[in-house]
């Protein structure tokens, strides 16, 4: 038997002072384990799903800080690939304020581990049995070893017939709009669930308007024979699924966290769409789509400080169960 989820992706320390305070003013710093590929996968595995992360670590306190919050969550880390002690794990810092200086974030990942990984030593034998393969948009732009990685990884799925999710996950620090979209182009088409942001999908392929006609426009370019998800941040989300349109309300959330809500959407959708036990009966019992259950999932992870949605199905079954926001 092979894992449910597999994914691969950088895992990083987040830092910020808390309170409102600048980093500049900053004397103490709040530490949280962060990484989009492994924020899904802990709450996939939290849910109930065996779930594995490859990725590379250094092997000193801090790779080992970032491997046992996520084993602690109940991800598998077998297969990282481990480097040497003088390694580095990514950081970025974080100020979070109000409007209208709002939440700003400077990266400090250069010559990270995972920037530096060589793509041979990549374990791809945990995709054997695999139920899904998980990728973000975001590790191609990290450097030519995790791109040759990352490649290998969705060929490799393919060739053993593991379906393919690639959540788009744009990041405009890394690359361009024009080195994004020729960058992700073939991937999109190679994957079976394809999940973006309404934002990315203008600023990557200028595809703008209503939900409906954005995702058949989406489909229109990657090719109908997906699933295609859009999330629409107050909104809620969409898709189109084997040509079928559906749309589900956001729910109410007043929690101003909002690092790791999207990675809590696809962690949802995914294991609603995998037919996961808590889904299975939210749909029993309340009619639940993929998109709800996802949306639940964002909703509770905007209460919770970091970056992981450290939640329980009987959680999200709560929230199903208490109605969403009107859709706009």
């Amino acid at each position: 038997m092979g894992y449910d989820v597999v994914a691969f992706g950088e895992t990083m320390l987040r830092l910020g002072p808390s309170g409102g305070e600048r980093l500049e003013q900053a004397r103490h710093l709040d530490v949280h384990v962060a990484g989009t590929e492994s924020n899904t996968l802990s709450c996939l595995a939290r849910l109930g799903l065996s779930c594995a992360w490859l990725s590379a670590l250094p092997d000193n306190p801090l790779g080992r800080l970032v491997s046992r919050t996520l084993a602690g969550h109940g991800v598998e880390t077998r297969h990282v690939t481990w480097g040497e002690a003088s390694d580095r794990v990514g950081l970025y810092w974080v100020e979070q304020a109000d409007p209208p200086l709002g939440t700003r974030v400077v990266y400090d990942r250069a010559s990270s581990a995972l920037a530096l990984l060589q793509p041979e030593r990549l374990d791809l034998a945990a995709l054997e049995g695999a139920r899904l393969l998980h990728l973000t948009g975001i590790t191609p732009a990290l450097g030519a070893g995790p791109r040759e990685a990352w490649w290998r990884l969705l060929k490799r799925a393919r060739n053993l017939g593991v379906p393919i999710c690639l959540d788009i996950n744009y990041r405009a620090k890394l690359w361009s709009p024009e080195q994004a979209a020729q960058g992700l182009e073939d991937a999109c088409r190679m994957a079976d669930i394809l999940l973006c942001t309404r934002e990315d999908a203008a600023a990557l392929w200028g595809i703008e308007g209503q939900p409906k006609g954005l995702l058949e426009a989406l489909a229109e370019r990657f090719g109908p024979d997906k699933t295609l998800v859009v999330t629409l941040g107050a909104e809620g989300s969409a898709e189109l699924r084997g040509g079928t349109y559906a749309e589900a309300a956001a729910y109410a959330a007043e929690g101003s966290h909002r690092f790791g809500s999207g990675d809590a959407f696809a962690a949802g959708y995914l294991y609603a769409q995998l037919g996961g036990e808590h889904y299975t009966r939210a749909h029993a019992e309340l009619a639940a789509t993929p998109l709800q259950f996802g949306n639940a999932v964002a909703a509770l992870k905007r209460s919770i400080a970091g970056d992981i949605a450290v939640v329980t199905a009987e959680e999200v079954l709560e929230v199903l169960r208490g109605g969403g926001t009107p859709f706009r």
